[in-house]
């Protein structure tokens, strides 16, 4: 009976852990401009979008291929559509001193807002890059 509730365990970890791995999302996008996300300055760089779940509040933006800046920022859903209809898109909005992230769409109808930026009432311009699902 012990080995039986042993493995009734282990199936349940292996059953959970797969989950939360197909649950979890990450982009890549080449993004062609310094830019600030939350209170971090980003070189021009490809870098990884990732979050540990579809309900996750929480993102790790990296960067790739030699390029060692990273920030962990808190986002809060956004519903509607992405600026580019069927493509997953990072926004930017040019402010005083650089061009900032303040959204992140991973499906074409769910986005991101990074909480520490709220769009200004006087917003003008906005910049749109398209990014690729890695997983």
């Amino acid at each position: 009976m012990n080995s039986m509730f042993k493995r009734a365990i282990v199936a349940v970890v292996v059953l959970l852990a797969s989950t939360v791995a197909a649950q979890a999302e990450t982009l890549e996008v080449k993004v062609p401009f310094a830019f600030i996300v939350g209170s971090t300055q980003m070189p021009a760089g490809t870098y990884r979008l990732e979050r540990g779940s579809m309900s996750s509040s929480v993102m790790l933006i990296r960067g790739e291929h030699g390029n060692v800046a990273q920030a962990f920022v808190l986002t809060t859903p956004l519903k509607g559509g992405s600026p580019v209809r069927d493509e997953l898109a990072l926004v930017f909005v040019p402010d005083e001193n650089a061009n900032r992230l303040t959204q992140v769409w991973g499906s074409p109808t769910v986005g991101q807002e990074i909480t520490a930026h709220r769009g200004k009432p006087s917003q003008v311009s906005q910049i749109v890059i398209v990014a690729k699902r890695l997983s």
